[in-house]
């Protein structure tokens, strides 16, 4: 159970909102958005952190195993990076989605037992959009640890595909949100409310992913080299960054004059 409620703290939930291929992934590893001085853990459907911004990522299949590994790492005061990624049942895709949110549940119940106000505790919930229960209010766990993990140390991150999907409790009471290109005509208004953006400015995005795309031989594909964003930490605010895909940073150096150019001319603060 969460002890050590500390109203002093800072709400530092995270929504990271982009559509496929347009760099969740990259936002993680190079935004800042988790200092490396703090433990993470992470609920993680398809394994796909094995490290996490240059930490190794220590990967579990099976409650009892995740929940042991947590509990020594968290007694030991230190910082660690844990991964969850649950065995998930059913015959059908109804019954493999009620398997995964129970799986996230339980998760989000181990977080909440492990809180404590003394210390800062950061809980990802990676693909949020394929367990997430509507975008009504959540009354579950996770919306809990959205309205009341600040003050006991807990910053929780959710990254999904599609803001219409997630629960309005997860996507108002994330102060920090990260919007990549966007899809769908109901996100993009979505993202314009909060942030008081423009359309444009989200447009921007896809745009500037596309233009500086580039031929990949190895995978026979036009693949993204930078991906951008907008970052926001209060409602109505905005900055636009921008940061190289690691896997396709060589071929940077192969970009036409015009995508030297585009670059160039670029408002987007990068990360490295």
């Amino acid at each position: 159970m969460a002890i050590n409620p500390n109203t002093a703290r800072n709400a530092r939930h995270v929504s990271v909102c982009c559509m496929t291929g347009a760099g969740k992934g990259v936002a993680m590893n190079t935004l800042g958005l988790v200092e490396k001085k703090y433990p993470i853990v992470i609920f993680d459907p398809h394994a796909e952190y094995k490290t996490f911004t240059g930490r190794k990522a220590y990967q579990y299949k099976t409650r009892m195993n995740f929940a042991k590994a947590f509990f020594k790492a968290w007694g030991s005061g230190k910082p660690f990076v844990l991964a969850f990624t649950p065995n998930v049942s059913g015959d059908t895709e109804k019954e493999r989605k009620k398997s995964l949110i129970e799986s996230a549940h339980w998760f989000a119940l181990l977080v909440w037992a492990a809180a404590d106000g003394n210390r800062i505790l950061y809980a990802l919930f990676e693909e949020f959009g394929g367990y997430a229960e509507g975008n009504a209010a959540d009354d579950t766990i996770i919306g809990k640890i959205w309205k009341e993990g600040r003050k006991f140390g807990v910053r929780a991150i959710a990254v999904f595909q599609r803001s219409a999907e997630v629960p309005k409790t997860v996507w108002a009471n994330s102060p920090i949100k990260v919007i990549g290109a966007q899809g769908y005509e109901g996100d993009k208004k979505r993202v314009i409310d909060a942030l008081g953006c423009t359309m444009a400015d989200i447009v921007d995005l896809g745009q500037k992913n596309t233009d500086l795309s580039m031929y990949a031989k190895s995978l026979d594909e036009i693949v993204r080299t930078k991906v951008h964003y907008l970052y926001s930490e209060s409602i109505g605010t905005f900055e636009k960054v921008a940061a190289y895909v690691k896997p396709a940073k060589y071929l940077v150096k192969d970009w036409t004059a015009e995508q030297k150019r585009i670059d160039k001319l670029s408002i987007y603060k990068t990360y490295r």
